[in-house]
């Protein structure tokens, strides 16, 4: 039962993380595509033309940091608590990618993807 719990809470954590970014993206639907612009806050990582007249435009947010031995997590495997594995490098990716479709210079949709969307919906925010 305490498995179903802490799958849960990190669903809710995760589900939390997608719906702050969306929650600042969803006003951002209709706007022109110099608008959006704008109202991201910098140019798009990458942008490719998928039809004549329909863009997807991407932002992507990527950060990596190293996490000290105290401050590894714990799991639990096969009725054993152990401490997760330390990475070769150490290094923890936190990224988000916000991608927009842009059809005939008009915001028609949106999608989010990443472990940690709280970092873009944070700079959104200053805008």
């Amino acid at each position: 039962m305490r498995q179903y719990a802490l799958i849960a809470v990190f669903l809710v954590g995760a589900c939390a993380n997608a719906d702050a970014l969306d929650a600042r993206m969803k006003p951002m639907v209709g706007a022109t595509e110099p608008a959006l612009i704008a109202a991201m806050g910098r140019t798009p990582d990458t942008s490719t033309e998928s039809a004549p007249g329909v863009k997807q435009l991407q932002w992507r947010w990527q950060r990596t940091y190293a996490i000290p031995d105290r401050m590894l997590g714990y799991t639990y495997a096969g009725g054993a608590i152990q401490p997760i594995p330390n990475t070769p490098e150490g290094m923890v990716r936190d990224e988000c990618v916000a991608e927009w479709t842009v059809a005939q210079g008009v915001a028609t949709s949106f999608r989010s993807q990443g472990n940690n969307c709280t970092i873009a919906a944070a700079e959104l925010a200053q805008r």
